[in-house]
């Protein structure tokens, strides 16, 4: 199951009305925002050239910290970039930071279907890493 991101009303909304304080709405709309901030430095740093074949092509994952259930969402990247590896990390650092903005979300405890989004298999056209067709 995925939701799309709430805006910032609708998340104040949900948190008063469920019990949640002004000073709870702002701790996960600060956290939601840190995991976002995070996401963009990671993609800015996950470029996809170069490469000369699929084996130099990596993804990083990323979760909406507003998405109860933390489906990933994958971007395809070179491996052999120089700004792969901090690509990788700013990516693992995005994760931490979206769970900890569900942990803090008015929509915790909710059920969701076990389901493990697989990231896609990928090829590398023109020096560039994509997702295979």
């Amino acid at each position: 199951i995925y939701t799309l991101p709430y805006t910032t009303l609708f998340r104040s909304a949900l948190l008063a009305g469920c019990g949640g304080g002004s000073d709870d709405a702002s701790a996960y709309e600060r956290a939601v925002d840190l995991a976002n901030a995070k996401e963009a430095e990671a993609r800015a740093l996950a470029v996809d050239t170069p490469c000369n074949d699929g084996s130099q092509c990596g993804t990083v994952a990323f979760t909406v910290p507003t998405d109860p259930c933390g489906m990933w969402i994958y971007k395809p990247y070179s491996l052999v970039s120089p700004t792969a590896a901090a690509a990788k990390q700013a990516a693992d650092e995005q994760r931490e930071l979206a769970a900890r903005a569900r942990e803090l979300g008015p929509l915790q405890g909710i059920a969701c279907i076990a389901i493990f989004k697989m990231p896609p298999a990928l090829t590398c056209v023109a020096s560039k890493c994509l997702a295979a067709q």
